[in-house]
């Protein structure tokens, strides 16, 4: 089965090479980092300016952003629009990185474009004074390929990383903008305090833009919001969730108005939020035990996790994790590491960002790492085959910490190829 989708599997292999050839590291200084938004746009121009012909929804946002694109798309869809989804990262292959409606783009597709944008690329390799673009870049441009080939109504795009220098910022101004709950992640690249990080995030806010922010950020961060909507004659909307202490309902709230604005019937916007599925988001993959899979990465996403489990029932915790070597295990894990009964800390084997060594990752939490509560593994899938061995009916298996090792150990349910197959998540 593996061959049907060779030629699929050739196109992830030349992607992921990319970032292998050798180029300076414009993210170790502020300075270069500029280089970014015109790398993308060189690439971009060099396929017809693809982002240009799209009606755009721009998704930013520390947490929940993911959450909103797949809510918005499934409640715009309900509401007959055709629409694209652009996320990352993906948790188990390439494709579901795009979707349109329900449906994943087809392997046969994604690999025809890589083969399109391959003669740009090489221009950029061989003619681009920003240098070859990224693995991100090209997947972005794809997307853009793909939205217009599909002559999609709305093309909704989460941004990777930051806003003001991320690649999917290479769009004029969308019809809508929205900018989700504002924490501290990525402080090395966009700041160490809550507005520096805003003002990042704010950068994708553009001239006349209808802009659409989660109303439980800090005053001060949205101050940041209301001082560039102002300098860029933006429309600010500042949207409360329906319910106090649901995060959730910060989604519901955001996607509501939105949908409310784009001119979707009140009566539509339920069911389409029903309908959203969503993998590796709180996802129970398994009853009897409970198997749950989060990516959450960083304190703010970890914090959700946390609160979601004190509307479960359960035994005992298992728990297992992993985590990129650019985080802080101890802000990260601090909320739930003591929860757990048992601690099973392993690492992922493949992604763009290296895992944290297991061993490592242990001594940085200060395990107690004799005990028979705390387990370290290099294979992922020997810590889940000793947690379903391990665990009764009333216990509940959660893995978290990376998307890279939720979307790896999911394939113990639903495979990379019934995946490929099916085009559904």
């Amino acid at each position: 089965m593996k061959k049907k989708f060779e030629n699929y599997f050739q196109a992830v292999r030349y992607l992921e090479s990319i970032n292998r050839l050798p180029q300076p590291d414009y993210l170790i200084t502020k300075k270069g980092r500029g280089i970014f938004i015109k790398r993308m746009q060189y690439l971009s121009h060099r396929l017809g300016d693809p982002q240009k012909k799209l009606k755009c929804i721009h998704v930013a946002g520390t947490s929940g952003k993911g959450s909103v694109v797949n809510m918005l798309r499934s409640v715009l869809t309900q509401a007959g629009y055709k629409v694209g989804q652009y996320t990352s990262p993906y948790p188990t292959t390439t494709i579901e990185k795009y979707q349109i409606g329900d449906q994943l783009i087809d392997p046969n597709d994604f690999a025809r474009l890589v083969n399109q944008v391959q003669p740009a690329v090489d221009q950029c390799y061989l003619n681009s004074p920003y240098g070859r673009p990224s693995y991100f870049e090209i997947c972005t441009a794809i997307a853009f390929l793909y939205f217009v080939e599909q002559k999609v109504d709305y093309a909704i795009l989460e941004v990777g990383l930051g806003g003001r220098l991320d690649a999917t910022n290479i769009i004029p101004t969308p019809k809508v903008t929205i900018i989700n709950k504002i924490g501290l992640d990525h402080v090395d690249l966009l700041g160490n305090s809550l507005t520096k990080i805003a003002a990042e995030k704010a950068g994708i806010i553009k001239p006349k833009a209808m802009v659409f922010v989660n109303g439980v950020n800090h005053p001060k961060v949205l101050n940041v919001f209301k001082k560039y909507c102002q300098k860029n004659k933006a429309i600010l909307n500042i949207v409360p969730p329906k319910f106090k202490q649901d995060y959730q309902s910060e989604n519901t709230a955001i996607v509501t108005a939105v949908a409310l604005y784009l001119a979707v019937k009140l009566n539509q916007i339920q069911p389409g939020l029903k309908k959203t599925r969503m993998s590796c988001r709180f996802e129970i993959i398994q009853k009897n035990p409970m198997v749950i899979l989060d990516g959450a990465h960083n304190e703010s996403k970890m914090a959700t996790v946390v609160k979601n489990l004190e509307n479960l029932t359960y035994k005992k915790l298992y728990l297992i994790i992993a985590l990129t070597n650019e985080r802080s295990p101890s802000q990260v894990f601090k909320k739930i590491k003591d929860q757990a009964d048992y601690l099973y800390i392993t690492r992922y084997p493949w992604g763009p960002h290296r895992a944290y060594p297991p061993l490592k990752l242990a001594k940085k939490l200060k395990l107690p790492l004799k005990s028979k509560k705390v387990k370290i593994f290099l294979d992922p899938f020997m810590a889940l085959g000793l947690a379903l061995r391990s665990a009764k009916k009333q216990d509940l298996i959660l893995i978290t910490g990376s998307f890279y090792l939720a979307g790896e150990l999911r394939k113990y349910w639903r495979s990379e190829i019934k995946i490929l197959e099916q085009r559904k998540i």
